[in-house]
């Protein structure tokens, strides 16, 4: 990972879904913090309850993909950077719709360059999404196939097991015992079931194509 070739810049930002902040996120994060003065920190799906639906990748909109709120993420991943003796000024926190892209020019100014990395073709979906909405893109680094997934984290937690510990940061692990985190993905993933169910046997209305 050679991040030399990166010119410092004063203000920059780093994105994702954080569902839970793992410890890939956060090497992403501090990598993009390590290149500017102040990071913003941009979380998508930031409305967890909104119908929208992505049109990259509509499995990240389920209800037991999306646990957290985005105040919740948020407080996650400013502990785990102050853990990390990340200075508590040197970064914030922003709403970042990639879902609806048109709505990311009332959050982000298209002046601030957006780090990413790559290492499946979801982020290459949206890095020609951020192009298009006028946004520099800078790909810290690119790899075969992610380390850590949070689909990983969640089904470990889900199944009680203890194997996700090792995959967060210490911050993360006391917010899934505070907010009882696996309750809430089991009756996550019941509600999803239920309303999928509903989908499949509820009739068409009159005219429905």
């Amino acid at each position: 990972m050679e991040l030399s070739r990166f010119p410092r810049v004063a203000e920059a930002s780093a994105h994702g879904r954080f569902q839970p902040f793992h410890n890939d996120h956060m090497e992403y994060v501090l990598a993009a913090h390590s290149l500017c003065d102040f990071l913003w920190i941009g979380i998508t799906k930031y409305d967890v309850t909104a119908a929208d639906l992505n049109p990259l990748g509509a499995l990240r909109e389920r209800p037991e993909n999306n646990p957290l709120t985005f105040f919740e993420r948020a407080r996650i991943i400013r502990e785990s950077l102050i853990d990390a003796g990340v200075p508590a000024g040197s970064f914030g926190f922003v709403p970042f719709p990639i879902e609806t892209p048109q709505r990311l020019h009332s959050f982000m100014a298209t002046s601030v360059p957006c780090y990413t990395t790559i290492c499946e073709q979801w982020n290459r979906d949206k890095i020609d999404v951020l192009e298009a909405q006028r946004y520099e893109v800078r790909v810290l680094w690119e790899r075969a196939a992610k380390k850590i997934s949070g689909a990983a984290v969640r089904n470990d937690i889900i199944m009680g097991g203890s194997a996700w510990r090792a995959m967060v940061p210490a911050a993360t692990a006391r917010a899934v015992e505070e907010l009882d985190l696996r309750n809430r993905l089991l009756q996550l993933s019941r509600l999803d079931r239920t309303e999928q169910t509903a989908g499949e046997t509820r009739p068409s209305e009159p005219g429905a194509q």
